[in-house]
């Protein structure tokens, strides 16, 4: 079995048997997938192995050498936090994967791991969200790959249902006109824009 087979296991029987969830995450070798397979356990899992899993989430990706494949998955750990009201864990983990996430060198790179990391805490109040969504600023400068124009653009959507104000002020500070032609269509749509699910269940 695959490490990604191994993680899609542990997510479809992390609402029911978390225990043989569990199981089945720490058998997982690739510290992307076991990371993933964790958080589903932790969002799921009993309340009070709450911590101690998602904490192991965290800790098992840290092996990676490369900051893009330890910043990237943490996403779902934080999801998880945010997802159980842990709200008090963020600010222990969210500073260290945003010092992480400097070191990522390509800043498309760099903009797909924290745009991931910025859907994921989004939920949580605005002292979370706000300095991810700098750091997601500061890997769109220079912008000049589409995924990192992809990215700013729907982090731009996603914040101005919250604020439209600071929305705007990201939009504007724009110098690519195409771009910020883009957004001007989409302004114009009234649907809210969410961010990402990174779980799902029948009670989620």
């Amino acid at each position: 079995m695959s490490a990604t087979q191994q993680r899609d296991r542990a997510a479809r029987l992390a609402p029911t048997d978390p225990a043989l969830a569990l199981s089945t995450a720490r058998a997982i070798h690739d510290p992307w997938f076991a990371c993933q397979a964790l958080a589903w356990v932790a969002r799921f899992g009993p309340e009070q192995e709450f911590e101690k899993i998602v904490y192991e989430s965290l800790r098992v990706v840290r092996v990676e050498v490369d900051p893009y494949r330890v910043v990237a998955p943490s996403a779902w750990p934080i999801r998880a936090i945010v997802e159980r009201d842990r709200m008090k864990l963020l600010p222990s983990v969210i500073p260290e994967l945003l010092l992480r996430a400097k070191e990522i060198k390509l800043l498309v790179s760099r903009s797909e791991a924290v745009f991931l990391l910025f859907q994921a805490v989004f939920p949580a109040s605005r002292e979370h969200w706000f300095p991810v969504l700098d750091a997601l600023r500061q890997a769109s400068t220079p912008l000049i790959n589409w995924r990192q124009k992809r990215n700013l653009t729907d982090a731009i959507m996603i914040v101005r249902g919250e604020d439209e104000q600071l929305a705007f002020e990201i939009y504007d500070a724009i110098d690519d006109q195409k771009l910020k032609q883009k957004i001007v269509k989409l302004w114009a749509i009234p649907e809210r824009h969410l961010p990402r699910k990174f779980f799902w269940s029948a009670d989620a």
